[in-house]
Parts: structure tokens; C-alpha cells; sequence
């Protein structure tokens, strides 16, 4: 098998959430009762739920590949009969938690109140929406000294489908998976979301498959690092002479869960 196959058979199968049923199941389950839950104590306040993030995008790594691997959920407030300072909603979230999961970790992280359970991290973000014909549903989440922020949760899963069509064979998410990979093996020097942005966002030109779309994507995020230009040089190297083995070899120091 080539080593581009090998990538591709990595990053769709071992990277990929779905592909693990019990850990997936567990984590849908999880979330159900933490939304359920959040409903029981909140009734009415609470307008809906929103998930968003790698978990509806189909980039979130298995725990085994990404020990930092969240799920996010936006619960938003209804603001019909006026608004609090989002530091309210937040506290309201992490005094429930608190007392709903007394053995669990809950703790605040700007913006969300992050609930970590033994199998997954919850980013719990409180959020409220306005509507009207010229701009449709816009949500707010907290910004700094107590204001509001307008975002757009789903944005970027948009932006992956279409460029994920554009270029076929599920190469761009591919390469978003395997990057993550590389991020926490190196210690997590980017942000989950703001490194798939940047991934996302990346342009190159001609035919490329996974195996090239890699090197190129990562030579890029990973220019500061001298560990990953070696590592791409040597790669590249027995790629010129044919020695699987060693690019293989070489592919781990980049992605250590990389199978022999």
C-alpha cells in the first residue's frame, strides 16, 4: 500500500470519531443528558441548544489520537423579556454543574463553562439571538468587560464542505484530521479552531491527494518548528528514493499514532 494510501486509510478510519462506535455512543449519550438536564433546571429560560464545533464538522479525534478533544454546546437564553451580563448565565451553568455533576470537573474558560467528564470535555457556551428579515438569526456570545460578541457558530463547517467538494476524495478534511493529530503530539502549540481555520483557508495549486496536501499544509503551519521542517525534508527524501519504510518512519515523528 502506498504511503498516500496508508495517510488516507489513517485519517478516515483510525482519526475519525464514527469509526470508534463505543466512544462515539458514549459521548452522544453524555450529551443527551447534559442538554436533558439543562432543560429540567432551566425550563422556559432556555430558548434552544445548538451544537457546533469538530463534533458536527466530523473533525474531532478520537480521545486516543486528541486527549483535549471537545465537544461544544451553545445553550441559548431567551432574551424576550430582557438580558442579563453574560457573566449571570455563565455562573448560572457552573453553579448547576457544580450540583448535577459534584464528581465531575466544571470550571470557567472565556467564554464557556467547560464540564469534563472521564471520556469527553464538554465547552458549554452561553449565547442568545436576535431576528429580524434583513440579517435572519444572529447569536451572541460573551465578549470581554461584560459585553456581547456577534459569531457565527457554523461558518467554518460551510467553508469545509465546500472546499472539501472542490478539491474530492475527502482530502481537505483528511488533512485537518491529521493535523490535529500533529498538534497534540506537539503539545497543543495551536488552538483546535483557529488551526482549522487556518487549514481551511490555505491555497495550493495542481493535482494533489492526501500524502501532498499534508506536507504542503503542514510546512505552513508548522514553519517555526525545526522538528517538522526535518521531518519533511527527510520524508520528501526517501519518497525521491523509494523507501517506504523510511518515509513511514519519518511520518511518525509528525504523527505518532501513524500505524506501522
Amino acid at each position: 500500500m502506498s504511503i498516500n494510501n496508508r495517510l488516507t486509510q489513517f485519517a478516515q478510519k483510525q482519526l475519525v470519531l464514527a469509526h470508534n462506535k463505543q466512544e462515539r455512543a458514549a459521548i452522544i449519550r453524555s450529551l443527551d443528558n447534559l442538554e436533558r438536564s439543562l432543560d429540567d433546571e432551566f425550563g422556559d429560560e432556555i430558548e434552544e441548544f445548538l451544537r457546533f464545533g469538530s463534533f458536527t464538522r466530523n473533525t474531532i479525534l478520537p480521545r486516543s489520537y486528541d486527549p483535549n478533544s471537545d465537544v461544544d454546546l451553545m445553550v441559548v437564553f431567551n432574551s424576550a423579556d430582557g438580558l442579563y451580563a453574560p457573566s449571570t448565565y455563565r455562573k448560572w451553568i457552573r453553579d448547576f454543574l457544580t450540583v448535577a455533576y459534584p464528581k465531575s470537573i466544571s470550571k470557567k474558560d472565556f467564554p464557556a463553562v467547560i464540564l469534563e467528564l472521564n471520556h469527553i470535555k464538554f465547552d458549554i457556551v452561553p449565547a442568545y439571538t436576535t431576528s429580524n428579515l434583513l440579517f435572519g438569526t444572529r447569536f451572541y456570545i460573551p465578549g470581554r468587560d461584560e459585553t456581547w460578541r456577534l459569531t457565527s457558530p457554523n461558518e467554518i463547517n460551510s467553508k469545509l464542505a465546500t472546499k472539501n467538494k472542490t478539491y474530492g476524495d475527502n482530502i481537505i478534511r483528511n488533512v485537518v484530521r491529521l493535523c490535529k493529530h500533529w498538534n497534540a503530539g506537539f503539545g497543543y502549540p495551536f488552538q483546535s479552531y483557529l488551526l482549522e481555520r487556518q487549514i481551511i483557508d490555505l491555497i495550493f495549486w495542481g493535482n494533489e491527494n492526501t500524502y501532498s496536501r499534508f506536507l504542503k499544509t503542514i510546512e505552513v503551519v508548522g514553519a517555526d518548528f525545526r522538528a517538522v521542517k526535518n521531518a519533511v525534508y527527510w520524508i520528501k527524501e526517501y519518497g525521491h528514493r523509494g523507501d517506504e519504510y523510511k518515509q513511514a518512519q519519518w511520518i511518525r515523528k509528525l504523527l505518532p499514532g501513524f500505524p506501522y
